[in-house]
């Protein structure tokens, strides 16, 4: 799962950096030889259906969707069971009608031999996207859903577990040694 995680952790954040580059590169272009380039558009829009797509996955994976939380949070035994396996299901029914449909687009593109205009990049490329999204997302749903019926989901279980996976923990003795090595330094003169 770890590889997994890399992926799509990767896929966003290569995407979004595409975005900016070419953006960035469009606008100093516009500006400076006061010519657009053809492609950017191309570009940043596919890269933007990509990165929105892996992006919904992460957000699944991090339980990070907005969502009525209150009722399954406060709702006890058989209840909450309830409620979390059919708002579960109805998601997977969701995803599943992306990787079925997505899919056929996806063959279908490929089959055709369908590209960008500008650049000529096939364009299934970009629309794999969205059945790897519905897998995904799949995949996603059902780990989020075990993870619910086995743990606590209360705002603040959910609030420190986001902060544990957006950044890492620091040992109170890392963070002790850290100190005082800057006051001794402090001591000695290092700074001013």
């Amino acid at each position: 799962m770890r590889a997994i995680r890399f992926f799509e952790d990767w896929v966003v954040i290569g995407s979004f950096a595409v975005i900016v580059i070419v953006t960035f590169v469009n606008v100093l272009s516009r500006y400076i030889f006061k010519a657009s380039l053809a492609f950017s558009e191309e570009l940043t829009i596919n890269f933007l259906v990509v990165m929105t797509m892996m992006g919904a996955v992460v957000g699944i994976r991090l339980g990070a969707h907005l969502g009525f939380t209150y009722l399954v949070e406060n709702a006890k035994g058989q209840v909450r069971w309830i409620m979390l396996i059919t708002g579960t299901v109805l998601i997977v029914l969701f995803l599943a009608v992306l990787l079925i449909w997505g899919g056929e687009m996806t063959i279908a593109q490929a089959i055709r031999g369908r590209a960008t205009p500008s650049l000529g990049i096939p364009q299934w490329l970009f629309t794999l996207s969205i059945p790897l999204a519905g897998l995904l997302g799949i995949l996603r749903s059902i780990q989020a859903l075990r993870t619910s019926l086995n743990e606590d989901t209360s705002a603040e279980a959910v609030v420190e577990r986001l902060a544990s996976e957006a950044a890492p923990t620091i040992d109170a003795s890392e963070f002790s040694a850290g100190v005082r090595s800057d006051v001794s330094s402090d001591v000695q003169g290092g700074r001013k």
